[in-house]
Formats: structure tokens, C-alpha cells, sequence
């Protein structure tokens, strides 16, 4: 690796050749509409700009003026424009030994960084010197040495001991504060101490956001990343831990500026992802529909809720039209989704091993117990032949077409269905009973 010296001879000569090429394009740009006896005068005029230029980009002469420009900006750890782009409240730069002495060990701040990258705030036009001070060679970087309060880099390339320390003195500025203030747009809390209060003003962690932003950019786009994804997807080995990240927010800062807030903001774009901090989302206790002669029916009910409003929404709004096959055929296909929501569930109360014989204890009818506790069977010999009768399906299929007529029709009698939809109903019950029993009953 090149010696912190040479990388600041480069950076400087970087920088300086941008700016020469973005000066030639606009010279050119100049000399295409002059006539031919004033583009003499116009090269000669330009030829002396870009002697200036270059000048100004001499490694001496421009550090002189990135050392007068340093008090513009603050390395921070903790910026506050993310609260209010238009706040004159100072940054903070975290101590990397804040945190560190094992009693946040469970907590994940700033100080979980083992190295942390530092933000830059303050003048958009003056983030070349940042780039400068966290330059860096064999671990360390001019930043370090400024917080050293000496610098050999920067002395080996001064003229003079006098300019060596203007540069010491002006570069330090960009470490330091003059003051701690909190702008009135910032966040400020009135936090109880004693008989009084504290003033609090959060801070927005951006060197901790910019690390989170960098880890979640290689989960998502890493070529390593992808190729366990899709390792995954088929089955297959890969030493990485696929990780995901569920209720992703992504949160913008500055707009169309985001170097109006920060330097490392402005590397991300302005965007920062949050994480879900949502509570879980508790379920009921699963448990058999035993409370109560009807549990079963109106556990069903809420479970088909959406379908049987569709339902009755359609009937409503075909009551009074001819009844034609496309209709009837729709119907038909509601019921279908009814009668198969009503399997499943069924199903899911028959396969739970550990309930074999709940229907002992509750107030259901026989016909609701025999279809829905086979596993009773397995120690009740009575139960397990009144079962295999398959008496109790008729029951069952009178049962839905009742349950479904009442909630079709209990709030509009003209929608109430008739004798001959609850046998149709009824039927099809039965015969999907008959045909599926042995299947939803296989794994039991």
C-alpha cells in the first residue's frame, strides 16, 4: 500500500485533473461561436485560466487553502440534519472507547462498530477536505494523526515548520466543536433529574446507519448472497446464512440534496432502512370447538365470513334478473369454495393427535362428534362402529344447508333460500363427504 503521503500527492492530482477536465469541455464549448479574430484572445484567456488553475492544485498551495476551508465542515458520528435539513445544531463525534467496556454488551449502538466510518456535516463545497483527512495507509489514516496532535505526514510535505502548524491548526478545526448548541428545530426532550430537568436533543447515528445501510446492500445484491438464495430454491448447500429481513422500511433524507445532510448520506443516496419494532401478533389459543352446542358452526362462520358476505352481495344483487345457467353456475361455485373451506377445517380438527377424545367433553351433536373425532375410534369400540356406519354424513350435510340458509337469509327474508337450495345444498355436501372422507382421513 502507498505511503499516507503519496496518497495525498494523488488525491490532490485526482482532484486536480477533474477540474482540468471539466475546464477543457467548457473552453471548448467557448471557442466553437468565436469569430477567428477573437479566438486568439479567447485560447490566450483560457490558456492563463488553466495556468491558475493548475496552480491552485500545486500539493503545498492547495493544502494551504483545505486547511483555511476545514473550519467549514465537523467529522461526526452522530449528525443532526436528519431531524430538520435547515438545523444549525452541533454534531457529535462518539469516543471509540464509549460503550466498549462490556455492560452494553447486549445492546447494538454505535459502539458495536469495531471500526467506525465517521460522517462529514457542514459545507457541501468543502467535502474534498474530508476526503482528505480519512485518506488512509496501513490502518491508520491523517484523521488519526490530527487526533494525535501531530502529524509526520503532513510536516514531510509542508515547506516550512510555520506552515506545517497552520495546517495542524486549521485541519484540527474539523475535529473540534466550538460550541454545543441545539437549534430550535431539533428534537429536544425534558428529561426529570433531581428537582430539575436536562434538555436532551437525540442524534441521528449515522456512522451506525451507514454500516446497517452497507450489510443490508451485500444481503441483498452480493453475488455470494444471491448465490445462496438461489441455493436455497434448490435445495442446495452453501456455507452462507441466507438472511431476511421481513417489514423493511426504507426512509429518504434531503430530498433531491442529500449532501445538504451529510457526506455519508449522500453516499446512500439519502436513503436509510428501518427495522419492524412491531409487537408479535399474538394468536388465540388453538383448542377444539367445545363450548357450546353451535361452537363448531360459528368458529366455521368467522373463518368464511368474506365469501358468505360475497355471497349474499351477489344474491342481492341478482334476486330480481332471470335465472340463467352463467348465474346458477356462479352460485354453484360459492357453494363449492364454502363446502371445501368446510372440509379443511374439519380436516385440521381431525389430524390433531393430541386432542383424541375431546368430543367426550363437549355439547356437540353425535353426528358432529362422530365426523369430527375420529380419533376417538382408537380406544372407544361403540364410537368407532357408529362411525363406520357413515349415518352421521346425512346429518352433517343437513346441518351446513341450515347453517348456510340462516346465514344467507336470517336479515333478508327473500333471500331466504327454499326447500328445494337447502336439499341441492344439502346433497352436495353428501356427496363430497362420500367421496373425500377416506382421503382427508389418510394421515390420521
Amino acid at each position: 500500500m502507498a505511503s499516507l503521503q503519496n496518497q495525498i500527492i494523488d488525491y490532490i492530482h485526482r482532484r486536480a485533473a477533474d477540474k482540468l477536465e471539466a475546464f477543457d469541455k467548457e473552453a471548448e464549448k467557448q471557442k466553437r461561436p468565436a469569430a477567428q479574430e477573437e479566438l486568439e484572445n479567447i485560447i490566450q484567456c483560457l490558456a492563463e485560466q488553466r495556468v491558475v488553475l493548475e496552480q491552485q492544485y500545486q500539493p503545498r498551495r492547495w493544502l494551504d487553502d483545505a486547511a483555511k476551508r476545514a473550519r467549514q465542515i465537523s467529522l461526526v458520528s452522530h449528525a443532526p440534519k436528519f431531524t430538520n435539513s435547515d438545523t444549525h445544531s452541533s454534531g457529535v463525534l462518539l469516543s471509540q472507547d464509549v460503550g466498549r467496556d462490556g455492560k452494553l454488551k447486549f445492546v447494538v449502538g454505535s459502539s458495536s462498530l469495531p471500526d467506525l466510518q465517521l460522517d462529514v456535516v457542514g459545507n457541501a463545497a468543502a467535502l474534498d477536505v474530508a476526503g482528505l483527512l480519512q485518506l488512509k495507509s496501513d490502518g491508520a489514516s491523517l484523521l488519526d494523526e490530527l487526533a494525535c496532535g501531530e502529524s509526520p505526514t503532513l510536516k514531510a510535505l509542508a515547506s516550512s515548520d510555520v506552515q506545517y502548524r497552520e495546517w495542524l491548526a486549521g485541519f484540527g478545526l474539523a475535529l473540534s466543536v466550538e460550541s454545543i448548541v441545539s437549534g430550535q428545530l431539533a428534537k429536544q426532550i425534558y428529561y426529570p433529574v433531581d428537582e430539575g430537568y436536562h434538555l436532551l436533543s437525540p442524534l441521528y447515528a449515522s456512522s451506525l446507519s451507514h454500516e446497517i445501510f452497507q450489510r443490508m446492500t451485500y444481503v441483498a445484491y452480493s453475488e455470494e448472497a444471491k448465490a445462496a438464495r438461489q441455493a436455497r430454491k434448490t435445495a442446495k448447500y452453501h456455507p452462507l446464512t441466507v438472511a431476511t429481513y421481513p417489514n423493511l422500511a426504507v426512509q429518504s433524507y434531503g430530498g433531491t440534496k442529500p449532501q445538504n445532510i451529510s457526506k455519508l448520506n449522500s453516499a446512500r443516496s439519502g436513503r436509510g432502512y428501518l427495522f419492524s419494532c412491531q409487537p408479535p401478533a399474538w394468536k388465540r389459543q388453538d383448542k377444539p370447538p367445545q363450548q357450546g352446542k353451535n361452537a363448531f358452526w360459528q368458529s366455521y362462520g368467522r373463518r368464511c365470513r368474506k365469501t358468505v358476505n360475497f355471497l349474499k352481495d351477489y344474491l342481492e344483487k341478482i334476486y330480481e334478473l332471470p335465472s340463467v345457467k352463467g348465474r346458477r353456475d356462479f352460485r354453484a361455485e360459492l357453494v363449492d369454495e364454502l363446502i371445501d373451506s368446510l372440509l379443511v377445517y374439519a380436516a385440521e380438527i381431525q389430524s390433531k393427535q393430541e386432542w383424541a377424545g375431546w368430543s367426550r367433553e363437549c355439547e356437540l351433536s353425535r353426528a358432529e362428534q362422530l365426523w369430527l373425532d375420529p380419533l376417538r375410534s382408537l380406544d372407544d369400540d361403540n364410537f368407532r362402529i357408529e362411525r363406520e356406519s357413515n349415518d352421521w354424513q346425512t346429518e352433517i350435510a343437513r346441518q351446513f344447508a341450515s347453517w348456510l340458509n340462516h346465514a344467507i337469509g336470517h336479515k333478508s327474508d327473500k333471500l331466504y333460500p327454499d326447500d328445494h337450495t337447502h336439499h341441492q345444498w344439502q346433497r352436495l355436501l353428501e356427496r363430497k363427504l362420500a367421496l373425500l372422507k377416506d382421503d382427508l382421513e389418510m394421515a390420521l
